[in-house]
C-alpha cells in the first residue's frame, strides 16, 4: 500500500488560451526542463480545480500538480506504508 506525498515547488509554466503548461521547475536545490508532457488532466474537489501533470525531463518522470484555489504548484511522490 502507498500514500501520495504532495510537497510545493516552484513552476515556469505558460498559460495560453485556457491550458497550462509547465516548462520547467525546481525542487529542492535542482532545476529540471520539462521536455516532454506524457499526460495531463484535471479534476475537481469542492471550489478546487487540481491540475495534473506526468512531465519527463530526459531522464526522470514526474507527477505535478497545479490547484487552482491555492495558486500553488506541489510535486506529488509515492511513499509505501509498511
Amino acid at each position: 500500500m502507498s500514500i501520495i506525498a504532495r510537497e510545493p515547488i516552484e513552476v515556469l509554466a505558460m498559460f495560453k488560451a485556457g491550458q497550462i503548461k509547465p516548462r520547467q521547475f525546481r525542487w529542492g536545490m535542482r532545476t529540471y526542463d520539462v521536455r516532454r508532457i506524457d499526460l495531463a488532466f484535471s479534476e475537481r474537489k469542492g471550489r478546487d480545480k487540481l491540475s495534473y501533470f506526468s512531465i519527463y525531463d530526459g531522464t526522470n518522470t514526474f507527477r505535478l500538480a497545479y490547484s487552482t484555489e491555492a495558486q500553488q504548484w506541489y510535486i506529488e511522490t509515492e511513499e509505501a506504508l509498511l
